[in-house]
């Protein structure tokens, strides 16, 4: 390690195998920075299975807890600051605003001298169903104001945290991002193809997507509508379906590994993701560097994403005839369709993860010399 390196401690509930947009972030700093930090990550165990100690390519991974889901996320927080304190770091950094952020609060209090980063994630915390649970509706304030200093995924998240009281000038933007070099190329797109990458979940509003489709098909009767991914309104899903006579043309793949949920993007004419909550968007960004054009809502970091009419189209949220109005202007339109790609995938060039992880770093370097 050379004298500019730091011991860091990220503190993420959940990791792999427990993978989403927040845990990605976690892994490309862990590992990228891995390289000139001594870094430790500090999770939750979930799962009985899993190891309490690992040594991984360029980070130490502990995880804590009894190996039961619920009962550790619960416990996290109060394991992970004894973590820290044991470690005793230079800067602690937690990655989404909830269990992670609960223990960077309790950080200022049990390690004082550690400096304190949270990174913004969450769109969904927002939401009236997650403001009622108490971990968020008693430390919501708390958990944003007590860190040094904040990033957030998206701008929306940003203006969350200043209405909070956080001077803006303890905020940075530090996306989430993609690997280039993961992007398939050369796959031939199948016409009247569409695509949604989601958890099937109530924040996805995948309900309103299945409520557009058949409209979809009384202009188009060969279109196929894939969703990859699985939730908890998987069985919702199936029910709607069934009641709408869409199984002809309506697929659910399940959970695919990355890449070949990249290359089903990629074969896919149109991505559409109606979200009612998002903190950024990663399969937005995915899409377009994968050359297929973006349908998303005007919610949460959606925008930062999407600029309409350039790199994609935004429609409002709860919507079904808009999703079905957008998918009919791109369908029928093949230049237009041609042309977000081409924006998209220029666009998303401001989202790989090197530029990004070397802004967090700096991030460390300006926090170890304030």
């Amino acid at each position: 390690m050379s004298k500019d390196s730091k011991k860091i401690v990220l503190l993420s509930t959940f990791y792999d195998p427990f993978m989403s947009g927040a845990e990605q972030m976690v892994k490309e700093i862990a590992e990228r920075l891995g390289q000139v930090h001594e870094i430790t990550l500090v999770t939750a165990r979930l799962d009985r299975g899993l190891a309490r100690v690992e040594e991984r390519a360029n980070f130490r991974l502990v995880r804590v807890g009894f190996g039961w889901k619920n009962f550790d996320k619960i416990l996290y927080p109060f394991l992970a600051v004894w973590q820290v304190r044991k470690i005793k770091p230079e800067i602690a950094h937690a990655i989404m605003e909830s269990y992670a952020g609960g223990a960077l609060v309790l950080v200022k209090y049990f390690s004082p001298r550690v400096k304190r980063i949270l990174t913004l994630q969450s769109g969904d915390l927002d939401d009236v169903r997650k403001q009622k649970k108490f971990i968020v509706k008693f430390f919501w304030r708390l958990i944003h104001t007590s860190p040094d200093f904040l990033t957030a995924i998206s701008s929306f998240l940003a203006e969350r945290a200043v209405r909070l009281g956080v001077p803006r000038e303890k905020i940075a933007i530090t996306p989430n991002g993609i690997d280039f070099n993961e992007v398939p190329e050369n796959i031939s797109k199948e016409k009247n193809r569409v695509i949604c990458v989601a958890r099937l979940s109530w924040e996805k509003g995948l309900n309103y997507l299945l409520d557009a489709w058949p409209k979809v098909l009384a202009e188009f009767s060969d279109a196929k509508l894939v969703f990859v991914g699985e939730g908890d309104k998987r069985v919702e899903m199936e029910k709607q379906i069934q009641e709408l006579n869409l199984t002809d043309s309506v697929e659910l793949k399940g959970r695919l590994a990355h890449s070949e949920t990249l290359k089903e993007i990629a074969r896919s004419e149109i991505f559409v993701c109606p979200s009612l909550a998002e903190g950024l968007g990663n399969v937005f960004i995915e899409a377009q560097a994968c050359g297929t054009p973006a349908i998303g809502t005007r919610v949460g970091g959606i925008p930062d994403v999407i600029q309409d009419g350039f790199s994609g189209l935004l429609i409002e949220p709860k919507n079904s005839e808009a999703i079905a109005g957008a998918l009919f202007k791109l369908l029928k339109n093949t230049e237009l369709r041609q042309g977000l790609a081409r924006n998209g995938a220029e666009s998303a060039r401001q989202f790989d993860w090197q530029k990004i992880i070397e802004k967090i770093n700096e991030i460390y370097y300006n926090l170890k010399h304030e």
